[in-house]
């Protein structure tokens, strides 16, 4: 099975665009993982990202533009 994409923010993330369990915010540097993508009301490209712990559990999950975000750094 193929993991999904790796990639770091590149830009915040407002709070209105984020979900945390315990209070992590995202910011600039932060690798996370990418899931679907999607267009926003804006009509710009945008996609779901997940902060994943070095323990597997979710820190946040964000709706990201895909101009806030950088390349794969796997690929």
């Amino acid at each position: 099975m193929k993991k999904p994409p790796l990639v770091p923010l590149i830009a915040e993330i407002p709070p209105s665009r984020f979900t945390s369990p315990d209070g992590i915010e995202p910011k600039i540097g932060d690798v996370v993982q990418l899931d679907q993508g999607f267009t926003f009301p804006d009509g710009e490209p945008g996609c779901l990202v997940y902060f994943v712990r070095e323990n597997g559990q979710i820190g946040y999950e964000a709706m990201a533009y895909e101009s806030e975000i950088g390349p794969d750094i796997e690929a």
